[in-house]
């Protein structure tokens, strides 16, 4: 009897802890290049709670390093507020810059090598899977170099 208790205890838990995330988002991010990338996302603070767009400012806010030819779950939950019912910023910059220059010549000379401009709707057009260098898919989406420069 005290062992089912506990079970439907844990179950109850199990529950409530997933139904009280009002907000949540994954995505896969694809490095499809022949280089590593680091993601960046572009928010205010660092719980994640605001967008930094319209402004387009590199943030510090790393996501993780995606080696060429592999790809990065992203999930984020969020009890409270949902960054992501706005467009969010998603800076993806090379390795090697990351190794050769400060984090203030990065910012100052605007070293990324694609900027997406991503809102959920962009993500579901794009099943869930956000490749980079940007697909044909992506050609009407908001990034900066724009699509095909």
């Amino acid at each position: 009897m005290i062992m089912k208790l506990l079970k439907f205890i844990i179950l109850i838990f199990v529950f409530l802890t997933f139904t009280s995330c009002d907000y949540y988002h994954s995505f896969d991010f694809i490095n499809n290049s022949t280089h590593d990338v680091y993601l960046f996302l572009g928010v205010i603070d660092k719980d994640l709670s605001r967008s930094l767009y319209p402004d387009t400012a590199i943030t510090r806010n790393m996501w993780g390093r995606i080696n060429r030819g592999e790809s990065m779950d992203y999930f984020y939950s969020d009890a409270i507020k949902d960054p992501w019912t706005n467009t969010v910023c998603l800076f993806i910059l090379d390795a090697d810059t990351i190794k050769s220059y400060s984090w203030e010549e990065i910012q100052d000379g605007y070293k990324v090598l694609q900027r997406y401009d991503i809102s959920p709707e962009n993500i579901k057009a794009l099943k869930y899977k956000i490749p980079y260098p940007p697909s044909e898919a992506m050609k009407n989406m908001k990034m900066y170099p724009p699509y095909g420069e």
